[in-house]
């Protein structure tokens, strides 16, 4: 969610402190990193997570051009973790903000609806409305169908597309059925309302006439976020096996090193970029993890 508005009455570490509240009240710090979108000062959003530093969004502002204007990013991560999105856009509000883009995501975790359903949705005129058809394009692997593929419906440029892709296989799980559809609102054209952050499936639904009927079959938010840091994780720790494991086996047969001590040098305090820290928070279990680690 990216959204803009003229700077506030509120000092940045005030609004810092709001956000960190709406998500789950844990603290939040913001540290100055560059610029962004035209404006001269990022300062990116981080919290503790399981003790590591995961960055959730920015604020931005400075620049001649942007007169004045804040602007306000939360990343996919960062929305995962609003608790309290009635607040979040109470705030917006007061802010007379604009809403500049907003992606809506709902997710099959077991193919319940799939790219290939999509095409033929496309064919069969069901994104159709005011009598246009929306231009398509694809990107992936199309031919031989292992390495995942994206069907794209609409144009960003235009203030309005769906990406429907196979999520699982993105993450490198080749057999993983997981399916996304994704519709990325943009403000070209158009005013996004705020009640997009509160009712998310009613404008999900109202993107275009072939979406209404998907949202019964789709995934909740925590089995969705735990599914991708499973698969994330399973997936890293598949190619430290298959890189590393002869080197850590000989470690233990040439220098004698114990299981603890092979722990303690190699393991680094952190939380990897693209593990899901929602998922992380809500728990992993091992048994799930060394069967991810094996299907591949």
């Amino acid at each position: 969610m990216n959204a803009t508005f003229d700077t506030p009455a509120m000092s940045l570490q005030g609004m810092v402190a709001f956000l960190g509240r709406c998500m789950g009240d844990r603290p939040m710090a913001a540290k100055l990193d560059g610029g962004l979108f035209g404006f001269t000062e990022r300062h990116k959003l981080s919290m503790y997570l399981g003790g590591v530093m995961v960055e959730v969004g920015a604020i931005a502002m400075g620049g001649e051009a942007q007169r004045g204007r804040w602007m306000l990013q939360l990343t996919g991560k960062g929305c995962s973790m609003v608790s309290d999105w009635l607040s979040l856009r109470e705030l917006l509000e007061g802010l007379n903000a604009k809403i500049t883009r907003v992606d809506l995501a709902v997710d099959f975790l077991d193919g319940a609806h799939t790219v290939d359903e999509a095409v033929d949705l496309v064919e069969a005129g069901a994104f159709i409305s005011n009598g246009r058809r929306p231009s398509t394009s694809v990107a992936g692997d199309w031919l031989d169908q292992v390495h995942g593929r994206t069907l794209y419906v609409g144009k960003a440029a235009n203030g309005k597309m769906l990406r429907v892709y196979e999520k699982g296989k993105q993450l490198g799980d080749l057999s993983s059925d997981w399916v996304r559809f994704e519709v990325q609102l943009g403000n070209r054209d158009r005013v996004i309302p705020f009640d997009t952050l509160t009712d998310c499936d009613r404008f999900f639904a109202g993107a275009y006439p072939a979406l209404a009927s998907l949202l019964e079959a789709a995934a909740e938010a925590i089995p969705t976020t735990q599914t991708e840091t499973v698969t994330n994780l399973g997936h890293l720790l598949y190619h430290l096996k298959r890189c590393y494991g002869k080197a850590i086996h000989q470690a233990q047969e040439i220098a004698s090193a114990t299981h603890t001590e092979l722990m303690e040098e190699f393991r680094v305090i952190g939380l990897p970029r693209r593990l899901k820290p929602s998922g992380v928070v809500a728990g992993l279990d091992w048994p799930e993890l060394q069967a991810q680690i094996r299907s591949y």
